[in-house]
């Protein structure tokens, strides 16, 4: 079976009826992220960028659900309702995995949950062979929870970025 993280709470394998529950969630946990992007870009370049944002990040997680580039998916289940996702992939001949699209829901947040998904995903890799994992996320304020969950997580090297645009 899954991980169990508090009594309710268990990590598992996606299933195929968890998807459109997965991408929901998804999609409500990076509003915050697309509004702060909106309030620092203003609308008009926002617009230009990312006016499609729930649909790009819907196709995004539907096509690791589905598998695709080899991703595996793994939810956080409390009492039957999906509650958290992670996708992540690993490469065997470098044996590095990177962690793509995951989330908590904001309302189940601040329990152990992301900890308890990265923990899962961890044993998984290493059963595999895999020796290091990836993930990436933003420096800006709206993904500073994403930031402590990932240290919380023993993510500590980094390779930091910046991102500037100019209007012309």
């Amino acid at each position: 079976m899954g991980q169990t993280v508090r009594q309710d709470v268990a990590i598992r394998d996606l299933r195929p009826e968890d998807v459109e529950a997965v991408v929901a969630l998804a999609t409500a946990a990076w509003e915050p992220i697309y509004a702060h992007r909106r309030k620092v870009m203003g609308d008009a370049l926002f617009e230009k960028l990312y006016s499609d944002w729930r649909e790009r990040k819907a196709a995004e997680v539907r096509s690791a659900c589905a598998r695709a580039a080899g991703a595996d998916v793994c939810v956080a289940e409390d009492a039957g309702r999906v509650v958290g996702f992670i996708t992540f992939t690993s490469d065997d001949v470098t044996q590095v995995a990177e962690i793509g699209n995951n989330a908590v829901h904001p309302a189940f947040q601040g329990r152990g949950i992301g900890t308890a998904m990265y923990r899962h995903v961890f044993a998984k890799l290493k059963e595999r062979g895999v020796r290091y994992v990836k993930v990436t996320t933003g420096g800006d304020p709206a993904h500073a929870p994403a930031r402590r969950a990932y240290e919380k997580a023993g993510f500590t090297i980094q390779l930091p970025s910046v991102t500037y645009y100019r209007a012309l």
